[in-house]
């Protein structure tokens, strides 16, 4: 059977077509049961006579931001380091990957995240994933926004005043911190709260590396940090928690600016979206919240400290 568009099958015909990939190790009768959760993916529960996993279909137009490979091979090295689930089969020609299925884990919400054991977690996740070897591919929050402008430029969308305000604010910035030095790591890039699974006396895991590169250290942390509203006080400790040591003025502005820098990324990231995807999700409205979020914390006192610490 040849497949061009794997997002777009249903159920029945996507059990079949699985069947003719290369060296496909599953038998079987199976069962696909779409699990409704992911922009970026088409995400299915793959039932078999053997077991449950979990198997993920690239989305239509993925391919434009989303290294298949680099994705899989984070996975990997998640899965090795005890932050991810094991990886049994990838292709690489579609891109179709099958992992373990998290029994009993769940997608976490903002309640799980700003719980006392969730952030004590998300820190433990975040040290162990930045402390492993290097991937082959780098690609920082920086690469990204000047990747998703030049993606949107592309494709002739126009941009409203306050969003090219955003970009004018930005770059100044982006070049101040990048002159500064980047400390890279292994990082899974995307700070979505459904991607931290959680489980009652079980530790938390990571999901979906699609984003994942090295990036530099602050990213990731600047981004949970900034998503979730965490105060400043509570920034200090966990940072300590992370880095085993208190926070420089240094560190903490570049948690800072990685937490404006998130709310630009994923606002260009929509923006591009709504223009070359067409699943039902509002990516106008999303990228509009995170732009609008970005240029307050622009023009605020506590952006003009942060950069004159860097």
């Amino acid at each position: 059977m040849t497949v061009t568009y794997w997002h777009a099958l249903g159920p029945g015909a996507l059990a079949e077509a699985v069947e003719t990939l290369p060296g496909w190790p599953f038998g079987g009768d199976l069962r696909m049961e779409r699990i409704s959760s992911g922009t970026t993916n088409v995400n299915w529960r793959m039932i078999a006579p053997d077991g449950i996993r979990f198997l993920k279909v690239p989305g239509q137009g993925a391919e434009a931001f989303v290294d298949r490979q680099a994705a899989h091979e984070a996975a990997v090295v998640a899965a090795s380091t005890g932050v991810g689930p094991d990886v049994l089969y990838f292709d690489d020609a579609t891109g179709i990957e099958v992992s373990a299925f998290l029994d009993g884990y769940r997608s976490s919400g903002a309640g799980d995240l700003l719980s006392p054991t969730g952030m004590t977690e998300v820190m433990r996740l975040y040290r162990q994933l930045h402390g492993g070897e290097l991937l082959s591919v780098t690609k920082t929050l920086f690469d990204m926004i000047d990747e998703h402008q030049a993606q949107i430029a592309e494709t002739g969308r126009p941009l409203q005043p306050y969003q090219r305000e955003v970009q004018e604010r930005w770059r100044p910035i982006q070049e101040r911190y990048v002159a500064g030095g980047l400390e890279l790591v292994p990082g899974h890039n995307d700070p979505n709260p459904p991607n931290f699974m959680v489980k009652p006396g079980a530790p938390m895991m990571l999901i979906d590396f699609d984003y994942a590169a090295n990036t530099d250290r602050y990213y990731e942390l600047g981004a949970y940090l900034t998503i979730m509203g965490i105060p400043g006080d509570v920034r200090r400790r966990l940072f300590a928690a992370y880095a085993g040591a208190e926070p420089t003025e240094g560190q903490l502005a570049r948690l800072y600016l990685s937490g404006i820098g998130t709310l630009v990324k994923w606002g260009h990231w929509a923006l591009y979206n709504s223009v070359v995807r067409d699943i039902d999700f509002d990516y106008e409205k999303y990228g509009a919240g995170m732009l609008l979020g970005a240029l307050t914390m622009l023009k605020s006192d506590a952006c003009v400290r942060a950069v004159a610490a860097l």
